[in-house]
């Protein structure tokens, strides 16, 4: 069923099923190939963006040309994680990143459903402190995460980027509701 704005009719959170994942076994964890320290970045300007451990602009402090060969650029379609700051982003192009900076990826991946996990990741994080359990990719990989289920029992990509595209929809539709309200 199609509302106004495209929007979809799909379960509720709280009708969905919903299982408890190991994030290792669902996503390909690693530390980021670039990690360049911003001291040592060449070419600055230019249209390839830094990432970093910031809370802000999607975590991206810079845009940067190409760098030497010994920093290799990140591919895009990933979510990136700065465990110390618990930031983390979806990155649709291709990137370079300052250091500590993790990169969950999983085939299944795209704007929208990396939107839905980015929250949950982002709760999932709140655990980890300063102190004797402080963020760590071992602890990242062995973290659980509770994920919406598909008839397989496995996570249900299509649910979740139906139900962030709906959200886009929603605030575009009330937005659009106000502009005319204005006229």
């Amino acid at each position: 069923m199609r509302k106004r704005g495209g929007g979809e009719k799909i379960e509720t959170l709280c009708n969905k099923k919903w299982g408890v994942f190991v994030l290792s076994e669902i996503f390909e964890i690693k530390s980021t190939s670039s990690g360049i320290d911003k001291n040592k970045l060449i070419n600055k300007k230019g249209r390839i963006p830094y990432i970093t451990r910031t809370d802000e602009n999607n975590g991206i402090t810079d845009f940067i040309d190409k760098q030497s060969e010994k920093y290799i650029i990140n591919e895009c379609n990933v979510i990136t994680i700065g465990l110390d700051t618990q930031t983390a982003f979806y990155q649709g192009n291709k990137f370079y990143t300052g250091q500590n900076i993790q990169i969950i990826y999983n085939k299944q991946l795209n704007k929208y459903n990396a939107l839905f996990l980015i929250h949950l990741l982002k709760k999932l994080m709140e655990k980890f402190n300063w102190g004797g359990n402080g963020a760590t990719l071992n602890r990242l990989n062995k973290s659980k995460i509770l994920l919406p289920l598909d008839s397989k029992k496995t996570p249900d990509w299509n649910f979740m980027e139906k139900y962030m595209k709906n959200l886009e929809y929603k605030k575009i539709n009330k937005y659009l509701d106000y502009i005319k309200n204005r006229i």
